[in-house]
């Protein structure tokens, strides 16, 4: 799967994410042929059905495209490290978020703290599942450092090393502030679009390419380019992945109502409330956020927020985030294959609205 490019040079997606894969696994292995390997064992187990086959990889792919936004190619071990160290600092997240959620199940299998509980029949066993999950996630975060540490000592990994600082905090503001607005009624769009500037634009796009960049030997006009492109493609993202589960009858994975269920603080949903009639929006409150609201309270709430006209809303502001993104991009001193590769991630990410 290469991005079409001009370029003397074409960055292949499918052979970066392997690379990836690579690096973080034989990472893994020597965590397990190490001397606290039989004490990790059954957390290993857990963390590497975690892992395989699950997710796209997508900050690795935005920290390898940063390197290559300067015109390396091909990826150097320290692009490699940083790329693992985010998929684990990642996985990190996921594990944790999972816990405040209370999820079940990511991408149709047991989360964490469901299979660590499944390896109990005791009635502690729910207890040992959580508890054990929230030392999964703090390991990884420890390996992440580990990863994202070892960068070597250039003024390039040192700016890398302050990009990942900031990373890390702006990380828990955003689930910190996601948690606020899950507490707060159904929120405003301001408020809804800040969760979205940590949790997505930053976390997912723009700190992974300015790490790439970085190491990579990227001025401070790249480091810029890198989060002028990612805004509008973080909201543009996001918006368009809730609106999914808004408008999506779960034939696609990711569209089976959960947000709805766990009252999530979408830009969708703080547009129907704010154009909602008072009896929709009585309604609407005391549907969204129910945990066991079956298909048709769903489809009830699906059809609330298609009559108050939101989805278009949020369909035109995807649209024109989406044109920005790609304007911003034309404009980059990236390299011309890391550009093409962009567009590329683009494209997964947001589809163009003839998809639509």
């Amino acid at each position: 799967m290469t991005a079409p490019t001009t370029a003397s040079w074409q960055f292949d997606v499918l052979e970066a994410r392997g690379a990836v894969e690579a690096a973080l696994f034989d990472f893994l292995a020597d965590k397990a042929r190490g001397p606290d390997g039989p004490f990790i064992e059954t957390l290993l187990d857990v963390l590497q059905d975690f892992l395989d086959g699950r997710g796209k990889r997508v900050r690795p792919l935005y920290c390898c495209l940063g390197w290559c936004s300067v015109g390396n190619a091909p990826l150097s071990d320290e692009a490699m490290r940083a790329a693992a160290g985010l998929e684990l600092f990642h996985t990190f997240a996921l594990v944790h978020d999972d816990l405040i959620d209370r999820s079940d199940s990511r991408h149709n299998r047991p989360t964490a703290h469901h299979a660590f509980a499944a390896r109990r029949s005791d009635i502690r066993a729910a207890w040992f599942g959580e508890s054990a999950a929230v030392l999964l996630g703090d390991l990884c975060e420890a390996w992440s450092a580990e990863l994202l540490g070892n960068l070597g000592d250039g003024p390039g990994q040192a700016v890398a090393r302050q990009v990942v600082d900031c990373m890390r905090g702006e990380l828990v503001i955003g689930q910190y502030l996601d948690l606020l607005a899950s507490d707060d009624g159904c929120g405003s769009v301001e408020d809804a679009l800040r969760v979205i500037h940590y949790k997505t634009t930053k976390y997912t796009v723009e700190r992974p390419l300015q790490i790439g960049a970085a190491l990579a030997g990227g001025g401070q006009d790249v480091l810029d380019a890198c989060a002028a492109y990612a805004r509008p493609l973080g909201e543009a993202f996001q918006m368009y992945d809730d609106l999914e589960d808004v408008v999506v009858d779960g034939a696609k994975p990711g569209t089976d109502g959960s947000d709805l269920r766990e009252g999530k603080r979408t830009v969708v949903l703080a547009l129907a409330m704010q154009y909602a009639r008072p009896e929709q929006a009585e309604r609407l409150r005391r549907l969204v956020g129910d945990p066991d609201l079956g298909p048709e309270g769903l489809a009830e709430v699906r059809d609330l927020i298609a009559a108050t006209g939101a989805p278009g809303m949020v369909r035109q502001m995807v649209v024109e985030r989406r044109l920005e993104a790609l304007a911003v991009l034309d404009r980059a001193p990236f390299h011309p294959a890391a550009k093409d590769g962009l567009r590329y991630l683009t494209d997964l990410a947001v589809p163009g609205v003839e998809a639509w």
